[in-house]
């Protein structure tokens, strides 16, 4: 093969070369546009995403905000009620002047019927005579009774009207087993852990982080 021949071999693979780089990087530039274009989609659907988080975050917070006013206004409508349970039942029965005699007779703390301002049984699967609820006429009235509620008799028991919410507060706390003590009061649902700290609790605290925090 003379020099000639050689030459010609040379242009055209030369030419050949030439033809596939080029065809090389008109593929890369066109996946170089269709990469840009994947990351500016990418990035509008981040920041939607990102815009989606912070209104259900939002969403979330509003929700319990609302949750927890609701739960509270149920139980401040609530705060003067009373739950009874093994109330006897008779015929015929006038149950705010059965109340108010068994309150004089078992408490020594007399009632008006005025201070009784409704009262009346509740459902309850359960045998014996069904629960009462009765609403007192104020706070000093419930409290007059509640102070003395320990000296009843003939197994009749009182215990404040608590909301779902704040009793399921309430069993949350006693399943830890980290408390001594759980209890209601005015509205607001306690603990105390066996060093003395004492704690108010709302429905969505996170209860470890609480007493990690000691506040």
């Amino acid at each position: 093969m003379n020099q000639i021949q050689v030459s010609k071999i040379e242009t055209k693979i030369d030419k050949k070369v030439s033809e596939v780089i080029e065809e090389m990087q008109e593929k890369i530039d066109a996946l170089s546009i269709e990469n840009e274009n994947l990351r500016e989609k990418a990035e509008v659907a981040m920041k939607s995403l990102s815009a989606t988080k912070k209104e259900l975050h939002q969403n979330e917070r509003l929700t319990r905000e609302a949750i927890t006013s609701s739960n509270y206004n149920e139980q401040y409508s609530r705060k003067n009620n009373i739950r009874v349970i093994n109330f006897p039942w008779r015929e015929r029965q006038d149950l705010r002047a059965d109340f108010i005699s068994k309150v004089k007779r078992d408490m020594n703390v007399e009632l008006e019927e005025r201070d009784v301002v409704a009262i009346h049984r509740i459902p309850s699967d359960k045998l014996g005579p069904k629960p009462l609820i009765l609403r007192l006429f104020s706070s000093d009235v419930k409290r007059r009774v509640m102070r003395e509620k320990k000296n009843l008799q003939d197994h009749v028991r009182f215990y404040d009207d608590i909301s779902k919410s704040n009793i399921e507060l309430m069993k949350r706390l006693n399943e830890t087993e980290w408390f001594s003590d759980v209890w209601y009061f005015n509205c607001g649902v306690y603990g105390r852990i066996s060093d003395g700290l004492q704690l108010k609790f709302n429905i969505f605290d996170d209860i470890f982080l609480r007493l990690r925090q000691r506040k």
